[in-house]
């Protein structure tokens, strides 16, 4: 079996600030997807620190640029994201005064990668002869991930997220979380959540048959895994894998060719910069982002159907949330 794609990374920093409190969960909602494994976190690249952080790379040429898939159309738009985030800020922001605490929320800052950048491996040649097999999200990871306060005094940290040292099961209501309360605050007790939980559930409204939108992902994922046991994609990665060898280059799949070539934590260094150039080359040779997207599409297709009134309930859940989100604002 061909190792497992991991999740899109672009996705899933979409979607942390609407799920970043882990009491939306009902008992009912799809869980989010397992961490990496030590495995899988081999083959990733290093993530440089903040002193190490470049100017963010805007990829021109990213052979994904024009890619779409058909769970796409379940993903969070942006213009919807940033009004619940907005909602959420204002939300956060009245919470917090309350506590007799200011909040100023975070200005965000984000670039258009495009929903399936690096989704085969690297895939931008531009990138790849400068960075190698860097991530351009590791090349600046304030770019791209949601931004959270610091440097808060302890009562603005206990109002923002509450008390982690209660040991308390997860609300599944918003009613539920209002009931459950920590440490008190200027007379006044603090929700169990902290402001930040509070305004997540009041716009998430979480109840049992709540569909986390992370279940996209894992849709995705099932979709993947079959999609790798496809006749057609041992055909394709053959291909792409012999175009490599001509190259001196011995790796079997794009999704771990830095570690299969043992370039190790030193992915953007010279002998990366030019295995990187080349697997990109063969790719455009192979035409297999568009190959590969295709299988993709089928079994996703397939997997859509299978959960189609899962599906209609998660789109009607997200046009209730995103009435809530205006109503706040």
């Amino acid at each position: 079996m061909r190792p497992s794609r991991p999740a899109p990374r672009l996705a899933v920093l979409a979607l942390l600030p609407l799920l970043a409190t882990a009491a939306c969960s009902g008992p009912g909602a799809a869980q989010p997807p397992e961490p990496a494994s030590a495995a899988d976190e081999a083959t990733e690249p290093q993530v440089p620190g903040a002193a190490d952080a470049v100017e963010a790379v805007v990829p021109a040429a990213s052979l994904t640029a024009d890619l779409t898939l058909p769970l796409d159309e379940y993903h969070i738009p942006t213009e919807d994201q940033r009004l619940l985030e907005e909602a959420r800020d204002v939300l956060i922001t009245d919470c917090m005064a309350r506590y007799g605490q200011e909040y100023t929320p975070a200005e965000r800052r984000a670039a258009d990668l495009g929903t399936h950048l690096y989704l085969y491996g690297v895939d931008d040649a531009d990138v790849a002869a400068e960075h190698g097999y860097m991530h351009p999200v590791d090349l600046d990871p304030a770019t791209y991930a949601p931004v959270f306060p610091h440097d808060l005094t302890p009562d603005q940290e206990l109002a923002l997220h509450g008390d982690p040292g209660l040991d308390l099961d997860h609300p599944e209501t918003l009613e539920e979380a209002q009931r459950m309360t920590g440490p008190e605050l200027g007379g006044e007790p603090v929700p169990v959540t902290g402001c930040h939980g509070e305004a997540t559930l009041t716009v998430n409204r979480p109840e049992a048959d709540w569909v986390d939108p992370t279940v996209i992902l894992q849709l995705a994922d099932e979709a993947a895994h079959i999609a790798d046991e496809d006749p057609r994609l041992e055909t394709l990665l053959a291909e792409w894998s012999d175009c490599m060898a001509d190259h001196g280059l011995t790796t079997d799949t794009p999704l771990e060719a830095a570690a299969q070539l043992g370039l190790g934590g030193d992915v953007s260094g010279r002998e990366a910069r030019e295995a990187a150039v080349v697997d990109v080359a063969c790719k455009e040779r192979t035409d297999l982002v568009a190959r590969w997207a295709a299988i993709d599409a089928d079994h996703q297709e397939a997997v859509i159907a299978e959960h189609a009134p899962m599906l209609a309930d998660y789109r009607e859940q997200h046009e209730e949330r995103m009435a809530r989100a205006r109503a706040v604002l």
